[in-house]
């Protein structure tokens, strides 16, 4: 019979070991975001933590490793929006619009994520670069899937669905040269705002709710 006090200790353990892991990440993103990856140390890192090196090294090999946790992590992250958007029986305008406004509010919610992962690409390492590749490819085809069904259903029209995929993630994606928290715009407007001129681009046909 299972052990429930030893399963529950376990479950403390992991999620303990989770959060300190990005508590890691989250602080380096925004050193790294700072300074660069080049010009910051793991020493520094430790010190805007709080922690000694050993603990930063407990949890992370190194800081290659650090930058590619980041890195995977951002690229990861409009694969979670589409597979919460997409498992749903929407039609295609509205996951479209769920999916951009939902993304575009992930990204500005990690701006210095997503600010290291373009800035610091090209010190990945190949195998990760090449993971790095091959999420892209799988998001743009996501993308142009969702397209493509709308247009077949008369919801959009698209002259050139691959380069209308690509403005639409590009016009998400740099969310985070641009946006500033405390601003005139919230980051829920702008998010709003980026859904809506997604929709104008396809040239949809029905308007969804803006509550969805």
């Amino acid at each position: 019979m299972p052990d429930d006090k030893a399963d529950s200790s376990g479950s403390i353990r992991e999620e303990l070991h989770s959060y300190r892991r990005e508590r890691i990440l989250s602080t380096a993103a925004e050193l790294f975001s700072q300074k660069g990856y080049s010009g910051a140390s793991v020493s520094e890192l430790a010190n805007m933590i709080g922690v000694t090196k050993p603990f930063i090294y407990y949890y992370t090999k190194n800081k290659q490793d650090i930058l590619e946790q980041i890195c995977i992590a951002t690229i990861d992250l409009p694969h979670l929006v589409m597979n919460e958007v997409f498992s749903e029986d929407l039609s295609a305008t509205v996951s479209l619009y769920k999916f951009v406004r939902r993304f575009a509010w992930v990204q500005g919610q990690n701006q210095n994520y997503v600010s290291v992962f373009f800035r610091e690409e090209l010190n990945l390492s190949p195998e990760v670069s090449r993971y790095v590749l091959a999420q892209r490819k799988k998001f743009d085809a996501r993308l142009e899937e969702l397209l493509l069904k709308g247009v077949e259903t008369g919801d959009f029209r698209i002259d050139d669905v691959p380069v209308t995929a690509r403005a639409i993630a590009g016009m998400v994606c740099w969310i985070f040269t641009w946006f500033k928290p405390g601003g005139r715009l919230t980051l829920e407007d702008v998010s709003q705002l980026l859904a809506d001129l997604t929709l104008n681009m396809v040239d949809a046909r029905r308007r969804p709710d803006q509550s969805v």
